[in-house]
């Protein structure tokens, strides 16, 4: 079956993101545009996706559990998993350096329950990568089930082609975020998602995947290369 989708997505959490990026207007916003998968993926952090799992069941769009990590080469990788329990898991066994956040400076990081309240904030400042390489980021996302894959390879910021020099055999899926030439990257998935820090982004690539199945299990498998 062909889904469409949009697994890059920042929520309320990242301190770079618009303040109306609660977990209830994300996954309408999604829901209303047709989108059928989606993942909030904040920076270093889950504390949104269990809110935004339990609105995706009452509108029928699947909320994958994801993170954008940035490692300590300054790469961010998106890290799927197949359950939010596993998600934890990873995000606990994460070493973070321990540096607070300044909500003057850097913006408020709000944790959002399902019914769009402001529960708390996040003290780590997540605008700070984890103490690990990517590859041992990737190692530690396949220990706790789940996959890894370089975000938006085709920007010179953050970009594992530009920071690394390429994207390493052992990633079976690289992510674009815009329209550019993935011929570079023969036999991987190429998924294109919209990195949206405000809700008009969400969606806006249009991108379809193939899965057996609307599960998180299936695709992370897909994007293993398991499938």
């Amino acid at each position: 079956m062909r889904y469409l989708y949009d697994l890059h997505i920042h929520s309320a959490l990242s301190p770079c993101a618009d303040r109306e990026m609660t977990p209830v207007n994300i996954v309408a916003y999604a829901a209303a545009a047709g989108l059928e998968i989606v993942a909030v993926s904040d920076h270093n952090a889950s504390g949104n996706v269990r809110a935004a799992e339990e609105v995706g069941a009452a509108l029928d769009v699947l909320v994958v559990p994801a993170a954008e990590m940035q490692t300590n080469e300054d790469v961010h990788v998106l890290c799927y998993f197949p359950d939010a329990d596993r998600l934890e898991a990873f995000m606990a066994e994460v070493p973070f350096p321990d540096l607070k956040n300044r909500p003057d400076v850097f913006g408020e990081q709000a944790i959002i329950n399902s019914d769009d309240e402001v529960v708390g904030y996040e003290d780590r400042l997540l605008l700070t990568g984890a103490m690990l390489s990517e590859v041992e980021l990737r190692k530690l996302a396949i220990k706790h089930g789940g996959v890894a894959v370089p975000a938006h390879v085709d920007r010179y910021y953050y970009g594992m082609v530009s920071v690394l020099g390429a994207v390493p055999d052992e990633y079976r899926a690289v992510e674009f975020t815009g329209s550019g030439d993935d011929t570079g990257f023969p036999g991987r998935t190429v998924l294109r998602s919209s990195d949206a820090h405000v809700l008009a982004d969400i969606g806006k690539y249009r991108s379809f995947i193939d899965l057996e199945e609307k599960t998180a299990k299936c695709l992370v498998k897909k994007l293993l290369g398991t499938d």
